[in-house]
């Protein structure tokens, strides 16, 4: 069976992606939903693009699997 994926294009084609951040050995991943304080209930978070595809996820499980990343979600990103 062919080689899929590499670890260099891999992580070129997620640095596109705005719902995801990769640090070090962590992916990180906003949620679908939040907890809004202001309006007391839980929200669509407004930060979230839905860019992730299966394509994406592929990409993410052969960072998993492969290389030892784990998936961390999170409401926002720290910049």
């Amino acid at each position: 069976m062919a080689r899929k994926h590499r670890l260099d294009e891999v992580l070129r084609a997620l640095k596109s992606k705005r719902d995801l951040r990769i640090v070090n050995d962590e992916i990180q991943i906003l949620n679908d939903m939040i907890w809004s304080q202001k309006l007391g209930g839980i929200i669509v978070n407004p930060a979230k693009q839905f860019d992730i595809g299966n394509g994406t996820w592929g990409k993410l499980d052969y960072l998993r699997k492969i290389h030892g990343y784990y998936i961390v979600y999170v409401d926002k990103f720290d910049y």
